[in-house]
């Protein structure tokens, strides 16, 4: 009984936007429990029923303020899967989630019953296809674990959805292509100590060594987040097809997905420097917290959306304000299916998510609840996903 009032009092403060780190933390930790669910269900029912509340919109609208407030007060992303905070960023996209299934399925109890609810698909794994020099392709995976050493001597690693690089040849000069399929997610750390985290769809190419070089060069295609390692005496740069971004050692992400409107480099720490040939190579020297967005026809240096653009790599689905064109081509790559989008879809945008590992059902629930429709037609070839009004 305790328990429980100690879990209602940190529930009420956290509505009310007075809850410390720590309480967060604690509250979040009872709710992760396997039977946090009614109780949780249990609380905003209680703050339903509130006369503060009457309209059910504003419950939500503070839940998800409060809970965003918290789930990116730290800008500096570390790897997802070894950090306290990742936890409390699922726990409370979780929590949003939720409420709104909650807050409006009171409304629309017909969701229940609707045939798009037995759509399933599993969310991406860990999975890519290493190509070494020699031609040889390698499959590999989260559950593999063992060592891998390349056609020239260099020792390469593979554990917990990554491959390590411990060169031992300083001569070799041979290049090598790490690939991830739509559905999947890998990293590698190459040969300098930079570590680069890919996106579902994604590919980047690199040599084995940087040895002999002035620069240390890869070429991206897709999106990828790098850590990379300092070394002034050779500058990092990553190729894509519309931007070339140059560092000494910083964080950064790119996302480079040829079915986007705009080449997108955002920043967290240090400092880069994005030429792109739309703009005649001109030179853009980004600070922590901006992006460039480079079209067909220009860049734009802004302040970045860096808790949209990071999501992905701290292992959430996560759009804020998108449109459904937008989600869809995030669904598609992540859940690897073919989106067919009819014409007449509400000209809206959306703001929401869910962990990474959630089955595409806990997605669609979200946009259903909001008037989209979805089936998923399943043949030999491919599946697709056609989304309609």
């Amino acid at each position: 009984m305790q328990r429980d009032e100690h879990i209602r009092d940190l529930f009420e403060k956290y509505i009310a936007g007075k809850c410390s780190g720590e309480e967060l933390e604690q509250l979040l930790t009872y709710l992760d429990a396997p039977n946090y669910d009614q109780e949780l269900r249990d609380l905003i029912s209680g703050e339903m029923q509130k006369a503060d509340y009457s309209e059910d919109d504003k419950l939500l609208l503070v839940i998800t303020k409060n809970a965003e407030q918290r789930i990116f007060a730290k800008t500096r992303p570390k790897p997802f899967y070894q950090t306290t905070f990742f936890k409390i960023a699922v726990a409370a996209t979780i929590l949003i989630g939720l409420a709104l299934l909650l807050i409006i399925g009171d409304k629309k109890k017909q969701i229940e019953t609707i045939t798009d609810t037995k759509i399933s698909l599993a969310a991406g794994t860990e999975k890519a296809i290493l190509s070494l020099a020699n031609g040889k392709k390698v499959e590999l995976g989260n559950n593999k674990s063992s060592e891998l050493v390349d056609e020239r001597g260099n020792s390469i690693s593979q554990r917990s959805g990554e491959i390590i690089y411990e060169p031992n040849n300083l001569e070799n000069n041979a290049i090598n292509q790490l690939e991830v399929p739509k559905g999947g997610q890998y990293a590698v750390t190459i040969s300098d100590g930079t570590k680069i985290w890919l996106n579902a769809g994604s590919k980047i190419i690199y040599p084995v060594t940087f040895a002999g070089k002035k620069q240390r060069e890869v070429q991206l295609f897709g999106e990828a987040y790098f850590e990379v390692a300092r070394d002034r005496t050779k500058p990092f740069i990553v190729h894509t097809e519309h931007q070339t971004i140059e560092v000494l050692g910083t964080h950064f992400n790119i996302n480079t997905y040829s079915d986007e409107p705009q080449a997108v480099t955002t920043l967290t720490e240090g400092l880069v420097k994005v030429t792109t040939p739309i703009d005649k190579q001109k030179e853009f020297i980004l600070h922590p917290g901006q992006m460039a967005a480079t079209s067909k026809k220009q860049t734009v240096v802004g302040v970045a959306d860096i808790e949209s653009a990071l999501a992905w790599q701290r292992g959430i689905f996560y759009f804020k304000n998108a449109s459904i064109k937008t989600i869809m081509r995030q669904v598609s790559r992540w859940y690897d299916v073919e989106v067919e989008l009819k014409k007449d879809l509400p000209e809206r945008n959306f703001t929401g998510g869910v962990h990474r590992n959630a089955n595409l059902s806990e997605l669609l629930k979200i946009l259903m609840l909001n008037g989209i429709h979805f089936t998923l037609v399943n043949d030999q070839r491919n599946r697709k996903l056609i989304v309609e009004p």
